[in-house]
């Protein structure tokens, strides 16, 4: 598929940016089904700050966006695939979403805290429960967006 993609005159920008765009839409969907069941279930927003949610939502598909294309772009079709699934796992299991950050030792939740997933739920369980939301969280977003952007269009091959 990029080898086709490649003989086309959509440089690399175009790629990142409409791939990014892409996820938005759904992304777009998928949490207007869920505000809709949970509506429907009962739930209420009470005191939510949407305008942060969905900023977080936005940084944190940026990033992991770029995460993707820079895996796709420079590994192998099959290693992509093994590759994705793992960091998947690792970021699942090791950002406080699925085991708490409290439940891994000091040093190692330090380094935890600076994955983009960690940031993420962080962000979106203050902006939720609506909290003011920490410095930090934003500060990773960025950084991860910026690096992983910048790495995806640096090293994405069409191969």
């Amino acid at each position: 598929m990029l080898k086709r993609l490649g003989a086309t005159p959509l440089p690399r920008a175009g790629l990142l940016a409409g791939k990014t765009a892409a996820v938005l839409v759904v992304e777009a969907g998928q949490i207007v089904l869920l505000v809709v069941v949970g509506y429907a279930l009962g739930w209420r927003s009470h005191g939510t700050n949407v305008v942060a949610a969905v900023l977080l939502v936005l940084l944190g598909t940026v990033a992991f966006s770029g995460l993707a294309l820079l895996m796709a772009g420079t590994l192998r079709a099959e290693a992509t695939l093994a590759a994705a699934n793992f960091v998947y796992l690792v970021l699942l299991l090791c950002s406080g979403i699925v085991v708490p950050l409290a439940k891994f030792p000091s040093g190692l939740q330090r380094v935890l805290e600076w994955l983009p997933s960690t940031a993420l739920a962080d962000g979106l369980r203050a902006a939720m429960g609506g909290s003011a939301i920490p410095g930090r969280v934003w500060v990773v977003l960025l950084l991860w967006c910026l690096v992983s952007v910048a790495a995806a269009a640096r090293w994405f091959r069409w191969e």
